[in-house]
């Protein structure tokens, strides 16, 4: 595991009160969970070797601390100067210490801190297979989520308020495993979009959808994307409007400046009321042209943040560095003035796909060496969060290279995406893959059968 700043999964509830019962519900129909799972907020948590599974000691069950914990949506970490195991809010609140000083691993002691240092409850941890093991019901019910057994079934869910702001630490854990969709890039994109998609997309394991636009925001986008968010929201989907802003990245004027902060104004707007789990990530890639002007990019993202705070004080926005939104230059973006404690950086890699001659994003056979390409981009993004204290994600990266005629095979692909979904589920970093057509006809709304290998590696249910 690569630092300590790591969360994977937790689905906040969205829309009405109610919201969390109907995604559990929509995950009974599509995903069809087995008696003996755990479902977290309608997401089956997936347990193996590398985790931890769980284990039932004196009729009781157990699970893993640290998965069950990052599946709730809290940070994990060891306080070394304590001897024990933290798990913490978005703002470093420690909500649970595992241990203490004088304890011996087995038989340890969990307390509950409350914020204010008072141990309020305890119960007896174990170690299993060097994993800490605490009681499911103890972990879950004392971090804020309500615990229901159904059919054999095991159903978590989010007692918090639905329409709160989410942390960014929070959200980073939600996201999960993505994709990027054209649903409202195209006008032909729009006509073929129906809320089966959003269905199907849940139903394979599809966490979020990165909304790509480049139109005018006027009442014919919106009349289509204003469906396709509220269709996301319904079924469990997170929704995510990215901006292409063609005009500004090909020439970054003043006036084209003033352009991209009118149509994020205009969007803000429009989405002022709707659940905090829309994002919005300002630009979906720099081109060759801001890569020699990095000043306008963030002169941007610093008008665009002012812009949108004046009426989504507590939305997560999202910005990302130039020369294509690569990690090694996350250390050039300059923290918007207005972003309130509600942002992320969203960055690049392999976007188009790896190559088996460009040595920036060689891969072949899986080498040591091309391992070490995708580990080092990783790591830069996981040494940004820990000095800045913002998280990251990845907005794009794809199996194969399928804008330059693909040279990958199906075997190839899958190999190539199970070693970067692995990595990335390491770091705690969420992704998307791009995109949406190369996995699924939107005219039949069928997934692409040839294409199914490659899709189960990286959403393994």
């Amino acid at each position: 595991m690569r630092g300590n700043r790591m969360l994977i999964h937790k689905k906040v509830a969205c829309g009405l009160l109610g919201a969390t019962i109907l995604l559990n519900q929509q995950y009974r129909v599509y995903g069809q969970p087995l008696p003996g799972d755990i479902v977290v907020e309608g997401v089956k948590v997936e347990f193996d070797a590398t985790t931890g599974v769980p284990i039932t000691i004196e009729g009781r069950t157990h699970v893993p601390l640290r998965l069950m914990a990052e599946r709730l949506g809290y940070k994990t970490g060891w306080d070394a100067l304590a001897g024990r195991v933290t798990v913490e809010d978005g703002n470093n609140h420690i909500s649970l210490q595992i241990g203490s000083p004088e304890a011996t691993i087995n038989g340890k002691q969990v307390y509950i801190d409350e914020r204010e240092g008072v141990p309020v409850y305890s119960t007896t941890a174990s170690l299993r297979n060097d994993r800490t093991y605490v009681p499911l019901r103890f972990v879950t019910e004392n971090l804020g989520c309500e615990v229901n057994f159904e059919n054999g079934i095991t159903y978590i869910t989010n007692k918090q308020e639905a329409e709160g702001p989410i942390d960014p630490w929070r959200y980073q854990g939600l996201l999960g495993k993505g994709m990027d969709v054209d649903w409202s890039k195209t006008e032909q994109g729009r006509k073929s979009y129906n809320k089966q998609a959003a269905q199907d997309f849940k139903a394979a394991g599809v966490s979020h959808v990165r909304i790509r636009v480049k139109d005018e925001a006027d009442e014919e986008l919106f009349k289509s994307l204003d469906q396709q968010i509220e269709d996301c929201l319904e079924v469990g989907l997170i929704p995510i409007i990215a901006y292409q802003a063609d005009e500004f990245k090909n020439e970054p004027s003043e006036k084209n400046i003033k352009k991209v902060v009118k149509w994020w104004e205009t969007v803000a707007e429009r989405y002022k009321d709707v659940s905090h789990l829309l994002s919005f990530d300002l630009l979906i890639e720099a081109t060759d042209t801001l890569n020699k002007q990095p000043e306008k990019l963030n002169k941007i993202y610093e008008r665009i943040v002012t812009a949108i705070r004046q009426t989504n004080p507590t939305r997560i926005i999202m910005i990302s560095p130039r020369l294509r939104s690569d990690a090694a230059y996350l250390s050039e973006l300059n923290i918007p003035t207005d972003y309130n404690g509600y942002l992320m950086a969203q960055w690049h890699f392999y976007a188009s796909g790896p190559s088996k001659t460009n040595e920036r994003k060689l891969w072949a056979i899986g080498t040591e060496e091309e391992k070490a390409l995708i580990n080092e981009k990783i790591d830069l993004a996981l040494e940004w969060q820990q000095s800045t204290g913002i998280p990251t994600w990845v907005g794009a990266w794809m199996p194969g290279n399928y804008n330059d005629g693909n040279d990958y095979t199906i075997h190839e692909q899958v190999v190539f995406a199970t070693y970067m979904s692995e990595q990335l589920i390491e770091a705690g970093i969420p992704f998307a893959v791009n995109s949406d057509t190369k996995f699924y006809d939107r005219e039949t709304n069928e997934w692409v059968e040839e294409m199914l290998p490659v899709r189960t590696s990286i959403y393994k249910k």
